[in-house]
């Protein structure tokens, strides 16, 4: 990757109308500085419509949003790598606070937050609660303080993207790049943007809202142990220690009670469960370790 540009700016579309005016913002705003990348699964009229911008479209050949943002971004030439949905909902001059955290040095990974200028009609509370609940999910397993982990505005560091370009994508939205990245220690900090009402047609990102949300808070969980493997393992084995000791006072109790020693089986389980419990932190003490000594290696 050639850092030829300030920024490059992938928008993934479908059919979306609201493109044309989003990338005509773009280019106001940076001019020649950015570069624009569209990738896209439309219909060739569309696509011809598309061409006419001015911008690199590249024809997704896959599926999924993520899929369609990461193809874009192996074909970026930024120096920082941004993406911005199509739909009109977003005000592109708010890249410009993310981009100046970055390039000050404050920031390697930037995402917006639509809570903090939203308009009254453009979210509704059944949405609003899902994306805080699935953010409040994400802060506690990954140790971050943002408030909307599925934006359609965020941005990172070319050198960041180099950690996660041979991730192979998954379901999760704008998550997919939080989680990720976040496994790598990059310094994540958050803009407030504005947030407005579709002026046309529907969201495609999924038909079923809540069983997208199960998906994403189901690879948080699944991916944590690559992010934290000592509070995961370390975790489990403090529940099978205290389970173990537990059983053991049981035996004990009965010992001391009987003067016999009857319970021979309940020992040898209480004796496994604190010895696995024990090994299990060791395992993610010496886990926790080599991903440390990963971190610190590729950031050199």
């Amino acid at each position: 990757m050639t850092d030829q540009y300030r920024i490059s700016v992938v928008i993934p579309t479908i059919e979306e109308n609201a493109a044309f005016g989003v990338i005509k913002q773009i280019k106001s705003l940076f001019g020649n500085s950015a570069e624009i990348i569209v990738v896209d699964k439309s219909s060739k009229a569309y696509k011809r419509r598309l061409a006419g911008t001015g911008a690199n479209v590249i024809d997704q050949e896959d599926s999924g949003y993520e899929n369609a943002v990461m193809t874009g971004f192996r074909a970026a030439h930024g120096k920082v790598l941004a993406s911005l949905d199509p739909d009109g909902t977003y005000d592109p001059k708010d890249m410009l606070k993310g981009l100046r955290l970055i390039e000050e040095g404050k920031a390697d990974v930037v995402f917006g937050n639509r809570f903090a200028g939203k308009d009254d009609d453009a979210m509704t509370k059944y949405i609003s609660f899902g994306n805080r609940s699935l953010t409040s999910i994400y802060n506690r397993l990954y140790r971050a303080k943002i408030h909307d982990v599925l934006t359609g505005i965020f941005m990172f560091t070319s050198k960041a993207f180099e950690s996660i370009k041979d991730v192979e994508p998954y379901r999760a939205g704008t998550a997919f790049f939080a989680i990720e990245l976040s496994k790598h220690g990059y310094k994540i900090k958050e803009i407030p943007i504005r947030y407005m009402p579709r002026t046309s047609g529907k969201s495609k990102l999924s038909r079923s809202k809540f069983a997208y949300g199960l998906g994403v808070a189901g690879h948080m969980v699944r991916f944590f142990r690559d992010y934290s493997p000592l509070l995961l393992f370390g975790g489990i084995g403090a529940v099978l220690i205290i389970a173990g000791i537990v059983v053991g006072v049981m035996v004990l109790a009965n010992y001391i009670a009987t003067g016999t020693l009857n319970e021979v089986g309940r020992a040898l389980i209480a004796f496994m469960l604190v010895t696995i419990g024990f090994l299990s932190i060791i395992a993610g003490l010496i886990i926790d370790l080599l991903l440390q000594i990963s971190r610190k290696i590729e950031k050199m």
